[in-house]
């Protein structure tokens, strides 16, 4: 949206503000700032409200908001004893005064205001190199480091397009590990791919932009959209296996697996891509060839292992684990649901999330191996990390149907029905509907179950909407009915 207000555009989607159409200078934070206020017009916003939206999980002090609304001031001219704009409520917060108007952003022919992705400035380019480094860390705290660096390196340099996807790319990263949560945090994934416009907006050449912007416009549920950058930033910068790589994960079929084959060759050390592939090859039904694809990528995580390295990988030992205990092999499975525990570092972004996930994989394998006392307590660990986490419910009734206590599974199916109506309203769509399917198996509704997963797969845009389908756990019975075969046809379809 375009904002307007007194002689001033606020052009959210490209992080910039001008005044009678030139451009005013303000950081990225400033810009964060002035959007959060126009978005909320004549209303009293606390202190707390702006440290929660503006500075997410970063400790700030009063002063620096002291100081950011005065910087905000200066830009726009406003003098605070007599506020045009932006009012001060003593002790209580601040509210934005004046009259905001709304239009949308034309997408055609963004204004450019610079013809390199370059910076002169040594400490801009400083600040950039050492938040580049610290984001490839993948650690949540080196990251919100890494976000300082970024707003260091705008405040030499405004106009510096790599800086603007240093932020986005670090608002995503945090994005990504809110992301297990029933509903995550989709304010940081809107700023990230404001900057990332942003950048886009600055050096239409830059790749590393609209590389960024396929990525997120994958989680952002757009994968025309992501789509479309990818193959843009591949197009203007084919060498850099980054590109392949964000072109990969916004493809799927047979593009991912053309697109992630270049990644390897130009970085073989990439197991995240060996993950990615494998996703393609189980939604084809090609559980051989995806259980060959995770051994290589789990060999390229045990180099790393012995050593540091960047970008550290999670969740190979987890879908390994998973393809094997869906072709019977339990006590192998078992095996490397352990292997991904005794390597797992939940500091990292996705960390806990996989930590997560072979919990549960721990628990269907205790499932399957009638043991119901180490599943429920596997589960439960699932759900000290993630306490409305849908799938270890769901596996927490499985197991009490398991041991004939039908009370307290229908406790918790109905509990599980309350995660898959916040999942829902998350805009969880497709986890909601796998779980949902999974409880009408739980009572033998095959029909319903195969209706709801053929509804998702055909209503979905094209991508790897339900993608696990093949190997999930908690749907084994669909693979041992002839009548889900059309699940499984559509879903292998969606994936060539």
């Amino acid at each position: 949206m375009n904002y307007h207000f007194g002689r001033f555009r606020l052009d959210a989607a490209s992080y910039r503000l001008l005044r009678d159409e030139a451009v005013v200078s303000l950081s990225a934070k400033l810009v964060d700032l002035l959007i959060y206020f126009v978005t909320h017009p004549g209303r009293l916003v606390t202190k707390e409200e702006l440290f929660g939206a503006i500075w997410p999980d970063v400790t700030v002090t009063d002063n620096a908001l002291t100081q950011a609304i005065s910087d905000l001031r200066h830009a726009l001219g406003d003098d605070p004893s007599a506020s045009q704009y932006i009012q001060t409520v003593a002790r209580r917060g601040y509210r934005f005064v004046a009259p905001v108007t709304m239009d949308e952003v034309s997408p055609k022919a963004p204004e450019v205001h610079a013809s390199s992705h370059e910076t002169s400035s040594l400490e801009a380019y400083r600040a950039y190199t050492e938040g580049r480094l610290k984001l490839e860390t993948l650690d949540r705290a080196r990251i919100q480091e890494a976000m300082v660096d970024f707003e260091r390196a705008l405040s030499h340099d405004p106009l510096y397009p790599l800086a603007f996807t240093g932020l986005a790319a670090s608002h995503f990263l945090l994005y990504e590990a809110s992301r297990p949560r029933t509903q995550p945090d989709t304010g940081l994934l809107t700023r990230a791919i404001g900057y990332a416009r942003r950048a886009a907006d600055l050096a239409p050449e830059l790749g590393e932009a609209h590389a960024m912007l396929a990525f997120m416009l994958v989680s952002a549920d757009r994968p025309q959209e992501a789509l479309a950058a990818g193959r843009r930033a591949v197009a203007l910068e084919p060498n850099d296996w980054r590109h392949q790589f964000r072109l990969g994960h916004a493809a799927w079929g047979e593009e991912r697996l053309q697109a992630l084959d270049r990644a390897l060759r130009l970085f073989p050390d990439l197991p995240f891509a060996h993950f990615e592939i494998a996703m393609v090859r189980i939604a084809r039904g090609e559980i051989h060839e995806a259980e060959g694809v995770l051994r290589e990528g789990v060999l390229v995580l045990g180099r790393h292992r012995r050593q540091s390295w960047r970008f550290p990988a999670s969740g190979l030992h987890w879908l390994l684990g998973t393809v094997l205990l869906a072709r019977g092999a339990r006590d192998e499975a078992q095996g490397e649901f352990e292997a991904e525990l005794a390597g797992a570092n939940p500091a990292t972004i996705y960390g806990a999330e996989f930590v997560m996930n072979a919990y549960d994989g721990l628990g269907f394998a205790h499932l399957d191996g009638r043991d119901v006392d180490a599943a429920l307590e596997a589960f439960d660990r699932s759900l000290d990390l993630y306490p409305d986490h849908a799938r270890a419910v769901v596996g927490r009734t499985l197991a009490f149907r398991g041991a004939g206590d039908r009370a307290r599974a229908d406790a918790e199916a109905a509990r599980a029905r309350q995660t898959i109506d916040a999942l829902q309203r998350g805009g969880r769509r497709t986890e909601s509907s796998i779980m949902e399917a999974a409880l009408g198996l739980l009572d033998d509704h095959l029909t319903d179950a195969t209706a709801i997963l053929l509804r998702l797969l055909n209503d979905s845009p094209p991508g790897f909407a339900g993608w696990m389908i093949p190997v999930d756990p908690l749907l084994g019975a669909l693979r041992r009915s002839d009548a889900a075969a059309a699940v499984f046809a559509r879903l292998a379809e969606r994936a060539r």
